[in-house]
Order: C-alpha cells, then structure tokens, then sequence
C-alpha cells in the first residue's frame, strides 16, 4: 500500500473514532475493513466532514450574533430615552409646580395689597381684617394650588396671625435715638453708635462709633451709607450687627418658631430647643414707617402754632373766646407741645358771653378753661405744630408690642406694659389723646411721647406663601407695601423658591 493511502487510512481511523456511534454504520467501517474487503477506496468530498462546520452555519451563526447585539444596544437605547423622557417630565412637571406655586404667592400678595388698600377705618388696630383673618388668607385655594398670608406675633411661643403686618408697630432705624436703640435687646453702646454713624449724613464718628474708614479698610470694602438706611437687612453692613443679633432664631424671618429653629445644633440655625422663639432685632425695627400729617377723616391738620383764631374756631369747633385765648397764649410763649394747650388760660382782656353760648361742654372747675382734657382728646387727631407731609418713625400704640413701647422716651416696662393693657380694654386708641386714661401717664410724659406715637399706619409687610398642590414646590413672597397714596406703592420686594 501506498505511503498515500497510509495516510488516507490512518485519517479514517481517526474520523471514525470522532464520530458518534449512530453514524458509524453510515461510514461501513473503517476504511481500512474495507479495503480488506476488497471493497474499492472512494471518497465522496461533497460529504460533510466531522468536527467541521460548513461556511454556510458559521455564516448563519454569525448573522445571528449580530442580531443579538444589535438588539441588545437598541434595548439600552430605549431604555436610556425612556429614562430621559421620564426625566424631562419630571423636570417639567417640577418647573409647572414652581410658576404654579409662584402665581398663587403672587394671588396672596395681591389680596393683602388690597385689604390694607380697602381700609378706610380712622385707625388701624389689630383686630382689623389686613392683620388677622384666617377665612381671608389661611390655606386660600386656587386652581394647582393654595396661599397664605402670614405672619408670627411677638410672643415668645408665636402663633401664626393671617394677614399683613403693621411696620408702624416697630422701632423706625431711621429716627431712633441712642437711647431707643439701647433699648433693643442685646444692643451695646458701640453698635448703636455704629447705626447713628452709619445713617447721619457726616464724617463725624458718635463716642464709640465709626465712619466710612472703617469700611473702606476691610478686606472686602464698601462705602458707609451716610444717610436713611433702605432696608432693614442693611444692618448686617453695620458693624457689630451679626446675623444672630438680627435675625435670633428666626431666621427665615417668618416670626414663627420652625422645627429647625427648635431642635438645637440638629440643623441649622443653631439654637437652645427651648420651645421658645428668640426674636432678633427684625421683629422689632423698620426703616419704612411714617404717618402723614392729616386726621382720621384724611383733611390736613391745623397747625396751632400759625393758625389765626378764626381758624381754629371754624376748624376745631371751639368758641371765640377760646380761639383767642389760645392764639394771645401763643404770643407769650410758643407752643413746644401739642398738650400745652391744657395750660392755656382764659384771656380776660377779650369779651364772652355767658356759658351757655358754648358750644363744648364744661364743669364748674373748667368754665374758664378754652380746652379741657374731653375737648383735647377730641381735637388732638386734627392738630399739629409741623408742617411736613409725612412724619416719619411713628408708632400705632394699637398695633405695637411691649418690647416696642418700651423705646419710647419716658416709658418703662410697667407703663408699656399698662399701654398695651389699656388698648385691650376696649377698641384701642381712637386718638393719642386717649394715652392720658392709661395708668402711670402724665402731662409731662405725654409731650415727650406725642410726637412719636400715632393710631393709624400706612406701610405694612406681606409674606405670601404659595403651595402647588403636588406639595413638591412652594415659593414666598415678601414685600412691602405703602397705601399712603390712592395708588400702592411697592418699597421691598423679595422672592424665594426653595
């Protein structure tokens, strides 16, 4: 046998042994028997070969493979797109929520712009609807959300008041004196003199306070205002005045107490978790409130330091005789106060009828008195000894707190304290007049007082509160707003979307 057909068998073997036992019979043996056999060596090659794969499977596997991964890739494209779109709706859906919540902030506000506008009433007290009324301002549904306009009182353990707030019921920064900011809690002589410095229009430093160089030398200057300051957040440019003192624990400068405003070092700010709310300065100062110089009834007032008598006797239903006496008073000493017309004395060079001509009632003890203390209670609201439109600083007594009051010159804690008790007794103060029934007043305090104190107020604070109903998205709105003219007129405007 050839060396060829050697090989031939040799393969064959080989072959038949790596073929599987159900196709051996298909083979006959091996070739080797068959030749033996005598049976003739043929080869078919169109035959698959064992163990081999024919082009036209691998071709078919490899078809497959690349369907496999081509599925497998559009599978991760879909489920990446899916995952952005889903995503993108949740952006928007946030974004709807946010402008919605905005819109409704938006509502609040305007609804207490014209609460404080409608009201038309001589005073303001805090029984009016602006400052508290719950069905007007508590949780107000709209569609895709609520609003509510709020605030905190000035007690230690705040309940929340719905509606404006009065900025006349602060210590105006504008006007105060050193010895009414030293009144503030935690105020120090240095940090008073730093505010009179900061708002007075010269270079001259206050006994312990500073000027512009002082500024200017920091590691990141700015120039001193030297005049009115024009927010109450301005403060935390004046030296010494931290966010602690001006904010206490209230920092979002709600006046309510917030569970992380109550929960210690848990999470910012840091408090002490008494239960109780530390106001900071905020609470209690503004640099927006004045009163304007007409009555209750909106006339200008009459100023009985230039005022003829006739005047007087038309405008402030006073007779003659007691017009005159006030202005031949007048010349002999010019009026300081407004409640120095108590002092005032009959003129007896001028002529009057009998009593009953008169046309305000008086006891046997005032019949020679041209104003007693019932007439000057009636007259005070339309009488003044300035003529400026607008008096800046004053106070409401009916919408003030005690710790207010108290910064005002001659009024300890016990006659704030009788003040606020005072007003609770009845419907507050008509008239400043009426601070001469409080308990511990007198003349000598009332003239120091009169000048600083009002019953009605023209500048309010707002914080709206928008929540969209999905309560994924609030926003607040605060402003502050002047009804002093026929038109609003916005002084602050803040917005924050958390």
């Amino acid at each position: 046998m050839s060396e060829r057909w050697e090989r031939v068998l040799r393969a064959s073997e080989r072959w038949g042994r790596g073929v599987p036992g159900d196709l051996r019979p298909r083979l006959g043996g091996s070739w080797r028997e068959r030749h033996r056999r005598g049976g003739a060596l043929t080869c078919d090659l169109r035959s698959p070969v064992p163990g081999r794969r024919s082009p036209s499977g691998a071709r078919r596997g490899a078809a497959l493979l690349l369907v496999l991964w081509a599925v497998a890739i559009l599978s991760l494209l879909a489920g990446g797109l899916t995952f952005a779109l889903r995503q993108d709706l949740a952006i928007t859906t946030l974004q709807k929520d946010r402008l919605t919540a905005h819109v409704l902030a938006r509502a609040g506000t305007e609804r207490a712009v014209a609460a404080v506008m409608d009201h038309d009433l001589p005073t303001c007290v805090l029984d009016d609807l602006w400052c508290d009324d719950p069905q007007y301002f508590q949780e107000i549904p709209l569609t895709g959300g609520t609003f509510s306009v709020m605030h905190g009182s000035h007690d230690p353990q705040p309940v929340a008041w719905y509606g404006a707030q009065d900025e006349s019921g602060k210590l105006n920064l504008t006007v105060a004196t050193r010895e009414q900011l030293l009144e503030l809690p935690k105020m120090t002589e240095s940090i008073a003199a730093a505010i009179i410095d900061w708002r007075d229009g010269n270079d001259d430093p206050e006994p312990e306070g500073t000027e512009g160089s002082h500024y200017s030398a920091l590691p990141h200057p700015y120039v001193i205002r030297n005049g009115p300051l024009r927010t109450v957040r301005e403060l935390l440019c004046v030296r010494g005045v931290t966010p602690e003192l001006l904010y206490g624990e209230d920092t979002n400068a709600n006046g309510l107490l917030d569970p992380n405003e109550n929960d210690g070092a848990a999470s910012p700010p840091t408090d002490n978790a008494d239960g109780r709310l530390d106001h900071g300065w905020f609470a209690w100062v503004t640099v927006y409130s004045y009163e304007r110089n007409v009555s209750g009834t909106g006339g200008k007032r009459l100023n009985i330091g230039t005022a003829q008598a006739g005047e007087m006797a038309s405008q402030l239903s006073l007779e003659d005789w007691a017009a005159q006496s006030i202005v031949k008073a007048r010349e002999n000493r010019k009026f300081e106060h407004l409640i120095d017309l108590l002092d005032v004395q009959r003129d007896t060079s001028g002529e009057r009828t009998s009593n009953e001509d008169d046309i305000n009632e008086r006891s046997g003890s005032e019949k020679d008195q041209p104003v007693t203390q019932s007439i000057f209670r009636r007259i005070v609201d339309g009488i003044t000894l300035q003529n400026e439109e607008m008096l800046p600083g004053r106070i409401n007594l009916n919408t003030a707190p005690q710790e207010v009051l108290a910064t005002l010159p001659e009024v300890d804690d016990e006659l704030a304290s009788a003040i606020v008790r005072h007003r609770g007794s009845g419907n507050g103060y008509t008239t400043i007049g009426d601070l001469l029934d409080v308990t511990g007043m007198t003349k000598e305090k009332f003239a120091k007082l009169e000048s600083c104190v009002t019953v009605r107020s023209n500048v309010f604070r707002i914080r709206s509160q928008g929540r969209a109903e999905s309560d994924l998205a609030s926003a607040t709105i605060e402003c502050v707003v002047d009804r002093g003219s026929s038109v609003p007129r916005i002084l602050y405007w803040l917005e924050s979307t958390p």
